[in-house]
């Protein structure tokens, strides 16, 4: 992310969770926080703990951000730097990722009156080994049908969306028993795609990593024979500290793959506009 990304995404960020922008310029934001914004931004649980007890009415905060080092705004003496590896930035990222954990969104401006429940999910796929490599992957499934629907987050992040669910549906959702039985069956579905997926795949990577493994285990072995035959009386030792070195090495380089959900959403979508595809492998 360059400084004019990370400028637009705190401004996303801020709009999203409902903070006032008082002044918004090239490289710089001035921003003021509510109370529940400011306990996640700030960390000065202490602070709150005080104020809360007293019952003491507090002026709201009000953030400075420059995105660039040389950056001087007039009329304003204190800024703060927004670039990545700041503190600011990791405490946003940190409270976007918790509060866009589950949304719950509905398809407006289509020309079809229906709606169908999709349960979407962004995960990622570790494979892990001696190297490690990342995949953002994206899946919905159609509550009602059930069919999955690979890389759904592609197809609608462009779409208009309301937070506003029409009267009827959020009478629905206040049918918890049912929805979780959905969601459920509905995760389900996806957990069984992305088991597929990783079955089908190619796992040449694993099996070179589990040749490269059992070479350091073997120069690992190899070298602490020599140290017991050069040394007996420290063989115990020697064996000890062995078996903690494999252990170390199989922890670390024992190929593996991790699936990791980040977001999940409940989406109400013109069904006419989704419908299951081959799932790609």
């Amino acid at each position: 992310m360059d400084k004019t990304q990370i400028q637009h995404y705190c401004r996303r960020y801020f709009q999203a969770t409902g903070c006032p922008i008082l002044r918004d310029e090239p490289g710089f934001l001035q921003v003021e926080l509510p109370r529940e914004i400011d306990k996640e931004l700030m960390d000065r649980p202490y602070y709150w703990m005080w104020v809360e007890a007293i019952g003491q009415d507090v002026p709201p905060t009000v953030l400075n951000l420059v995105f660039d080092s040389e950056t001087e705004i007039a009329g304003v003496e204190r800024t703060e730097l927004v670039a990545l590896g700041s503190y600011r930035l990791e405490k946003i990222f940190q409270s976007a990722a918790r509060r866009g954990q589950f949304v719950c969104q509905y398809q407006t401006a289509t020309p079809s009156n229906r709606r169908v429940p999709f349960l979407l999910t962004n995960v990622k796929i570790s494979y892990l080994a001696d190297r490690r490599r990342d995949e953002l992957r994206s899946f919905g499934v159609n509550l009602r049908n059930n069919q999955v629907i690979p890389d759904l987050y592609e197809a609608v992040r462009d779409l208009p969306m309301s937070c506003q669910l029409p009267e009827h549906y959020r009478e629905q959702l206040k049918q918890t028993g049912l929805l979780v039985a959905s969601l459920q069956t509905g995760w389900q579905r996806i957990k069984n795609t992305i088991l597929e997926e990783i079955r089908n795949s190619d796992h040449t990577w694993a099996e070179l990593a589990k040749e490269q493994l059992a070479q350091e285990i073997n120069q690992l072995e190899t070298y602490y024979e020599s140290l017991i035959l050069e040394n007996e009386e420290k063989m115990d030792l020697y064996s000890a500290e062995r078996e903690l070195r494999v252990a170390e090495l199989k922890w670390r380089c024992q190929p593996r793959i991790q699936v990791q959900p980040l977001h999940f959403a409940l989406l109400y979508l013109d069904p006419t506009q989704f419908t299951a595809a081959p799932v790609r492998t």
